[in-house]
């Protein structure tokens, strides 16, 4: 029996820019962006991006994607916003309440 594959942890390419700004010492064009990840012996992307792709990527920061790399407080977590709401009240909760009285 195989154990179900762990998911790649997500998180926004808004991070992924982050890291490029921190490099550059600025906030890239569209062709410096695609200059930084293409560069090296492995591509940032899986494969080179053109400058126009880099300009959509550049557009679409808070898109999600998976990413190996993600560090912990890059990661996307999904949040419940009911429950972490401190006014909100579980009706399954007054429910029972009620039974009680």
């Amino acid at each position: 029996m195989s154990t179900p594959a762990t998911r790649l942890p997500r998180m926004m390419i808004g991070f992924v820019v982050r890291r490029c700004c921190i490099e550059l010492g600025h906030r890239p064009t569209a062709a410096e962006f695609a200059a930084w990840a293409n560069g090296g012996a492995t591509r940032l992307f899986g494969r080179p991006i053109s400058d126009a792709e880099a300009g959509v990527i550049l557009r679409h920061q808070r898109r999600l994607v998976t990413a190996k790399s993600a560090a912990s407080d890059e990661q996307y977590v999904e949040i419940d916003e009911l429950v972490t709401a401190p006014n909100v009240v579980r009706l399954a909760d007054v429910r029972a309440r009620r039974q009680q009285r």
